[in-house]
């Protein structure tokens, strides 16, 4: 009976012990596609970027651990559906990833969509969709465009054609493959600062803003850590108008 009851003291303990580790092994997920300058992969396969780096500071503040996944866009949809990733970034509202996302009050940034040229264009572009009509306009295949810019491809009165990254966009520009194409701002200036392409230009004035959340899934399941995490953790507009003085 002592016996049995010395080994009833002892699997209780390590059942302690293994619970209290697996506590504190507990870590936000949050998944992403490569966004840069936001996030992406370095040549060591470490995650860098602007998100990464605010993040970290919160989680550093909070005393939160967080992990960042990087992959593939559908993949990382799948993996927040169903609560393999806490968090999922960039994402724009949609009625339909409210079935499977809870969105935040207020986005962390937002992506000015700009229209990009060859230095040499022979038009401009002021924020009017109808000043690309005739034109041959770039953008990435899968991505979700803004309003703004489905309008004028739904028009029919611009050639648009797909293409799977920005560098593509960047080369086709360059080439002059394309008359033009949309990205967000400041992933299209990173992109043609690491190509060396230097002979593709920005309009100043967007086709369109949109608002850019990162997004805790309804299937999460450490939302008492973001909770704690978010109370720390700022916009990125610091460290966005940092990056593009560093451009500069």
């Amino acid at each position: 009976m002592q016996k049995a009851s010395v080994l009833a003291h002892c699997m209780m303990c390590l059942l302690l012990l293994t619970s209290c580790a697996k506590a504190e092994d507990r870590r936000l997920i949050i998944t992403a596609f490569e966004a840069p300058p936001y996030i992406y992969l370095d040549e060591a396969d470490t995650p860098q970027g602007l998100l990464v780096k605010v993040v970290s500071a919160a989680s550093t503040a909070s005393g939160v651990p967080v992990e960042f996944r990087i992959t593939v866009w559908p993949r990382a949809q799948l993996e927040t559906q169903v609560g393999r990733a806490d968090l999922i970034f960039p994402v724009v509202y949609t009625r339909e990833r409210e079935a499977w996302l809870d969105y935040p009050s207020t986005p962390i940034t937002r992506f000015e969509m700009k229209i990009f040229a060859h230095k040499d264009a022979p038009f401009t572009f002021t924020g009017n969709p109808e000043q690309l009509h005739g034109l041959t306009i770039g953008k990435i295949a899968r991505g979700r465009m803004h309003p703004n810019f489905r309008k004028l491809e739904d028009s029919g009165k611009a050639r648009v054609e797909g293409r799977e990254t920005v560098s593509e966009l960047l080369r086709g520009t360059a080439l002059k493959r394309l008359d033009a194409f949309v990205a967000p701002h400041l992933v299209a200036i990173w992109k043609a600062n690491h190509l060396g392409i230097t002979d593709v230009r920005e309009f100043p004035d967007p086709i369109g803003v949109s608002d850019i959340y990162l997004t805790l899934s309804k299937n999460a399941a450490n939302r008492d850590l973001w909770q704690k995490l978010r109370d720390h953790l700022p916009s990125l507009q610091n460290a966005e108008e940092q990056f593009i003085a560093d451009m500069r």
